[in-house]
C-alpha cells in the first residue's frame, strides 16, 4: 500500500474512533420496564453530593412521591450522565424499589441530533436524575428536545432531580462553570470573595423553571467544601449584573454533601440527612451590592439553616421554622465571615 493510502486509512480510523467516542451510550436496562398509569408528583430531588452519598431515604421518597402508599416495585428511572464515572443503577433499583433503571451517557462532544434522540427515552420514564460531573456539559443542552422532555416529565407528575452538578443545574440561575472551564480555573470561596467580578464566574438562565426554585441559585457540597462565601458572591453578582429581572430579592439554596432536599408538588420541602450531612442553607439577598473590579467582596445576606432530619420548610415561599441570621462575607478576612455561618 502506498504511503498516501496508509495515511488515508489512519485518518479514517481516527475519525471513526472520534465519532464513536462522541456517540450516546444507552446502557442495558436494569430491571424490567413496566408502564406506569398514574403519577402523583411532580417532585424534585436535590442531592448535595452524588447519589452514592445521598441518604437512601431520598430514593424511597421518590417512589412514594410517584405512587403514594403503593409499595409494589414499579416506576422507571432514567439516569443521565455527561461524563464517565460510577454507575448507581443498583442503588435506585434497591432503595427506590423501581421496576427499571436506564442509564444514558451523553459525552460533551455529542451532536445536537444525538442529544435530542434521548428525549424519547425520557418520555418513557417516570423519574429523571442528572448525575454529578461538570455542569458546563449539562447547560450545553439548553433548548434541546432532551430538556423539553425533562419538563414534560415533571409536568405529567414525574420526579426530576440530580446530585452535585446535577443539583447545580436545577435553579432558575445556574453557576455554569463554562467560563471557568475555558480558563481552566475552579471557583472557590477564596477567589470568589477576593474578586466577585472575576471572569471565571458565569451564569446560565432558562434551563429549567421549577416554581419552588424561582429566583434561586443552587449550590452543592456546601459545608464540606465551604461554599457559603462562594454562593454569597454569586448572589451579589446576580443582583449586580441584573441576571434575573425584575429580582429585588434573590435566593440561594446550599445543600451539604450527605444531605438531600426533596420537594412536593406544593413546594413544601423535606430535609433528609445521611451520615454526617449538615442539612440545607437558605440564603436571602435583597440589598444592592457595591462591586468594584479587582476589589474584595463585602456583602451581607440572611441565612436560615434547616438541619434536622425530616424537617419541612416552604421552598416555594422561602419560609422555614428556623431563625434567619445575618452573615457578612468579607473577602479581606482570613475566615471570610463575621461569624461561623454553619
Amino acid at each position: 500500500m502506498s504511503k498516501g493510502g496508509t495515511m488515508i486509512l489512519l485518518m479514517a480510523a481516527l475519525l471513526a474512533g472520534a465519532s464513536q467516542q462522541c456517540s450516546v451510550t444507552v446502557f442495558p436496562r436494569y430491571g424490567a420496564y413496566v408502564p406506569s398509569t398514574r403519577l402523583r408528583g411532580p417532585g424534585l430531588v436535590l442531592d448535595g453530593g452524588g447519589a452514592l452519598t445521598a441518604p437512601p431515604a431520598s430514593l424511597a421518597w421518590m417512589h412514594a412521591r410517584l405512587f403514594g402508599d403503593d409499595s409494589r416495585r414499579q416506576g422507571n428511572v432514567v439516569i443521565l450522565r455527561a461524563s464517565a464515572g460510577e454507575k448507581y443503577y443498583q442503588e435506585f433499583y434497591r432503595d427506590g424499589n423501581f421496576a427499571s433503571v436506564q442509564t444514558v451517557l451523553i459525552p460533551p462532544c455529542a451532536s445536537r441530533d444525538a442529544i435530542d434522540s434521548v428525549a424519547k427515552i425520557i418520555d418513557g420514564g417516570d423519574a429523571l436524575y442528572f448525575s454529578g460531573g461538570d455542569q458546563a456539559h449539562y447547560v450545553a443542552w439548553k433548548g434541546t428536545a432532551l430538556m423539553e422532555a425533562a419538563k414534560r416529565l415533571y409536568a405529567r407528575g414525574g420526579v426530576v432531580g440530580g446530585g452535585s452538578a446535577g443539583l447545580a443545574i436545577q435553579g432558575a440561575v445556574v453557576f455554569d462553570s463554562v467560563a471557568g472551564d475555558r480558563l481552566n480555573l475552579e471557583t472557590t470561596t477564596r477567589d470568589a470573595t477576593a474578586d466577585p467580578l472575576e471572569p471565571r464566574i458565569s451564569f446560565t438562565t432558562g434551563l429549567f423553571t421549577w416554581p419552588p426554585l424561582a429566583d434561586t441559585i443552587t449550590d452543592t457540597h456546601f459545608v464540606t467544601r465551604n461554599r457559603l462565601g462562594r454562593l454569597v458572591a454569586f448572589l451579589a453578582r446576580i443582583l449586580h449584573d441584573g441576571v434575573l429581572t425584575p429580582a429585588p430579592t434573590v435566593y440561594g439554596l446550599g445543600v451539604d454533601e450527605a444531605s438531600s432536599v426533596v420537594v412536593d408538588p406544593d413546594g413544601v420541602a423535606t430535609l433528609l440527612n445521611g451520615e454526617g450531612g449538615r442539612g440545607a442553607y437558605l440564603l436571602r439577598a435583597d440589598a444592592a451590592p457595591h462591586l468594584v473590579p479587582g476589589e474584595p467582596l463585602r456583602y451581607t445576606v440572611n441565612v436560615s439553616h434547616v438541619a434536622r432530619n425530616g424537617e419541612r420548610f416552604d421552598l416555594l415561599r422561602k419560609r422555614t421554622s428556623e431563625p434567619w441570621y445575618p452573615v457578612t462575607v468579607d473577602g479581606t478576612s482570613a475566615t471570610y465571615y463575621d461569624r461561623d455561618p454553619y
